[in-house]
């Protein structure tokens, strides 16, 4: 099975050599919130720098809440070229409680696609993304894009604690 970097014998070990081994990680520290927009958005914070010509594993730990009626959509943008392939599972639309949730859904998607998702009170909802990201030659930032997914006056809010890693595959 290939890793990444790749280790040889001889392979000078350096800070950078051992830079590129770790995942990137990025936490969102401040939950962030959207009132009355339908408007996909870059989140403030769930973002990440990727190289050129590169493969990443991606996960999403998305920690959100939603007004019943306003439920949130989220999707993906990335580097010029890239392309991505990714599911998740979390609750489907118009769900009305963020307690035992009855149905989930794991469908593959793109990374120009959208993904709608239900959403709970303020006590908040859980929704797992992974994916497979592969950068073309253009390196750039993978933004985590979000908005409500109806209009409402009750604010969708992307929490604290949400959590965006990628690891170098190749």
């Amino acid at each position: 099975m290939p890793k990444y970097p790749p280790v040889y014998a001889g392979t000078a070990v350096t800070a950078a050599f051992l830079e590129s081994m770790l995942p990137i990680i990025e936490t969102k520290t401040a939950t962030e919130s959207v009132t009355n927009s339908i408007t996909m958005q870059n989140d403030d914070q769930l973002f990440a720098a990727v190289e050129a010509n590169a493969t990443y594993s991606v996960d999403l730990h998305l920690f959100y809440d939603a007004a019943t009626a306003a439920d949130i959509t989220f999707g993906w943008s990335g580097p010029s070229g890239a392309a991505m392939t990714w599911g998740m599972i979390g609750a489907q639309v118009n769900v009305t409680s963020s307690g035992t949730v009855p149905d989930v859904t794991m469908q593959t998607r793109i990374i120009s696609e959208v993904q709608d998702l239900g959403g709970g009170a303020s006590t908040g909802t859980y929704a797992w993304v992974h994916g497979t990201l592969t950068t073309a030659g253009t390196a750039g930032n993978l933004n985590l894009r979000w908005a409500q997914r109806a209009l409402s006056a009750t604010a969708t809010n992307v929490r604290a604690g949400s959590q965006l890693s990628l690891k170098r595959t190749a």
